[in-house]
């Protein structure tokens, strides 16, 4: 055949073919004009393999330089880059940007969105105005967001309480932790000589309370905390408001998760706190096992020879319950703790809900300055005037002095937990508050039924409308829930707030067949009867672990299939080379097992799974694979939320579903 023939047949010029026959081992010559017929099939076969490993080299080139394009990227200089959350203040967003707010209220009219400066936007929204400004926009993961929030509550509050004048001795404010059922409770009922623990459903404490008592003729101010996992946020805020920190462990249990939790929350906060030992009274009691176990974390008690005081105590029993109330008083001496009393209130929300007959309601532990009946004040978003101040044995006051924990009526609409309560307020100060009340963020396109993506329609979602007494609770109940996961179905929780069941959410309940939830609430008669008449069922709880349990049954028998999961390897992220919607390109080594290619993978920071996608590719030197081994670094095409940090472990796992 003629090698202008073959060209031809080959859709190669001749010139090029006549290049490339050596580098595939045909060596014919460079000016040869006929090839051995013989020859032909392995010519075209080798040309055409050739061919295709071409076409995966442009295409690793490709993706090399979309590597350096993103690296260039990375380099971008920091003041151009827009960190926020699911949603923003305009007004916020413009500080952020160091952007006049005039500029970029013209850049939203120029989209077609007509807010106020103190409207929210959502990410996508704010994106679009961001990006035409010039600026790169990052999403923050909520739980960094909610990271961010809370070191910024507790950096105004530092300074706030630094500008102490006339600085005088307060009270210790004690803050009690420990693993859920080891006494804690049952302590502060023996401390306070009264019986709190029987109204905690299942004897176990489900908000955060705080109480006074008078120890040698010196008041000693306690928090109680929750000890179950789903409580974690709510003891991390006591531990940011404490003086003094008591550990309590059962003698016939020794240390458990939410101990060595409790004890790691106080030495972040650098609190000083000793653990009381108790349950001596039982016959399985093991001091010594104790003892071994805090050593074992560098907590070597005294009479080892350490410095963690040890104070074995029976709260049932009332055993060495006043040598414990001793020791708080020598380490509050020790700690000079002051306050200047004669300024305004400084504090911070520990509890609050909205109540049937009294409205918004919440408890404020006071940490300096004193709070007066008709005292303005400031508390996160909202606002109000003392009304009336409630202490713990629930007697009205007039005053409370710092470190008074007190519960205050008079807010304009319920604060969050952990919010800083002020009443050092100017008019001026109070008009902006009023001014920049939270709006319900403005969305730029809302998806109708329509438009959701073929993979919304196949995931099935409970629908939940959650109503509790506090929100403390809420925000648990929430943070639980969200650990359920499924991959055919998922949690919605499409509506929420405080108070009672009303004949509203028993109807909303019926539009969207969602599952009604009340959490220590009452459930008005109307609303019963009503309940009945649409036939919706309304699940009140008292405790946590139930609704917890009931859900996931719901959900299980909701489920058409049975999925089991089977583990396949662990990656860590070494890089990530490029983002987009929904969709990421990152780098990893592979630390355990093996990663193939279509594995589900959970996104694992700080031991927590933060978010799950899929595995579409792999790439391991430039060439696609179907998986890799321990010790192997690959490139990853991550399909899901973006973001996933270096440092993240990706867990891939095979789901195996049967009927």
């Amino acid at each position: 055949m003629n090698v202008t023939e073959l060209a031809r047949k080959l859709k190669t010029p001749t010139n090029e073919l006549l290049e490339i026959l050596p580098e595939l081992g045909f060596d014919i010559g460079a000016k040869a004009i006929k090839i051995d017929d013989s020859l032909i099939d392995k010519i075209i076969t080798a040309h055409n393999n050739y061919k295709k490993k071409e076409k995966m080299r442009a295409e690793d080139e490709e993706i090399q330089e979309i590597k350096i394009e993103d690296q260039d990227k990375k380099e971008i200089s920091p003041d151009k880059i827009l960190e926020i959350g699911n949603e923003i203040i305009v007004r916020d967003m413009a500080e952020k940007m160091k952007f006049p707010i005039n500029k970029v209220m013209a850049e939203l009219m120029k989209n077609g969105i007509m807010v106020s400066l103190n409207s929210s936007i959502d990410f996508e929204t704010a994106t679009i105005i961001a990006e035409d400004l010039g600026f790169e926009v990052k999403k923050i993961s909520s739980e960094k967001k909610e990271k961010e929030i809370e070191e910024e509550k507790m950096e105004k509050l530092k300074n706030l309480l630094s500008q102490n004048k006339n600085l005088k001795t307060k009270p210790p404010v004690v803050v009690v932790m420990g693993h859920v059922d080891h006494g804690k409770t049952k302590l502060l009922d023996t401390i306070r000589k009264t019986n709190v623990i029987d109204t905690e459903a299942g004897n176990i404490t489900q908000h955060i309370g705080a109480y006074q008592v008078e120890c040698s003729g010196k008041l000693i101010t306690f928090l109680d905390t929750p000890g179950h996992e789903a409580f974690k946020a709510m003891r991390s805020r006591g531990t940011k408001i404490a003086d003094v920190g008591i550990i309590v462990i059962a003698a016939d249990e020794g240390l458990k998760p939410q101990t060595i939790e409790s004890i790691e929350l106080l030495q972040k906060e650098k609190l000083p706190f000793l653990i009381a030992i108790n349950k001596i009274d039982k016959d399985e009691a093991d001091i010594e096992k104790i003892k071994k176990e805090l050593s074992e974390l560098n907590l070597t008690p005294e009479d080892w020879g350490g410095k963690t005081i040890c104070v074995e105590i029976s709260a049932k029993q009332n055993i060495n319950i006043d040598g414990l109330l001793e020791m708080v008083n020598l380490m509050a001496d020790l700690e000079n703790l002051q306050a200047d009393a004669g300024r305004q209130a400084i504090g911070t929300i520990i509890e609050s809900h909205v109540d049937k007959n009294q409205g918004p309601v919440a408890s404020v532990l006071i940490q300096t300055g004193t709070l007066k009946l008709q005292d303005e004040f400031s508390a996160g978003h909202t606002f109000g005037k003392v009304k009336a101040m409630i202490n713990y044995a629930g007697q009205n006051i007039k005053e409370a002095p710092p470190s008074t924990p007190v519960r205050i009526l008079g807010f304009k609409d319920a604060p969050a937990v952990g919010d800083i309560f002020s009443a050092e307020i100017s008019a001026q100060e109070l008009k902006t508050i009023k001014k920049n009340k939270s709006k319900r963020p403005i969305n730029k396109q809302q998806k109708t039924n329509s438009q959701k993506s073929d993979e919304e329609e196949k995931i099935k979602s409970l629908n939940i409308i959650l109503k509790t007494d506090v929100i403390g609770s809420q925000g648990a109940i929430e943070e639980s829930l969200a650990k359920i996961i499924r991959e055919d179905l998922k949690i919605k929780i499409i509506k929420k707030g405080l108070g009672s069941i009303t004949d509203k959410d028993v109807l909303d309940a019926e539009a969207t067949k969602a599952l009604l939830i009340g959490f220590h609430v009452q459930i008005d008669p109307n609303a019963e009867m009503l309940s009945k008449e649409k036939s919706i069922e309304i699940k009140n709880y008292q405790i946590i672990y139930k609704l917890l349990e009931d859900v996931e049954e719901k959900i299980n028998k909701m489920s058409s299939e049975k999925i089991i999961r089977k583990q396949t390897g662990e990656l860590k992220v070494l890089a990530i080379f490029k983002t987009l919607k929904n969709k990421s390109i990152l780098g990893g080594k592979v630390i355990k097992g093996q990663i193939e290619k279509g594995n589900i993978a959970k996104i694992i920071r700080a031991k927590e799974c933060i978010a799950r996608g899929k595995i579409n590719n792999l790439q391991s030197g430039k060439e696609n694979v179907q998986e890799v081994v321990t010790g192997q670094e690959c490139g990853i095409e991550f399909e899901g939320e973006t973001i996933i940090e270096p440092g993240d472990v990706l867990e891939a796992y095979k789901e195996i579903k049967k009927q």
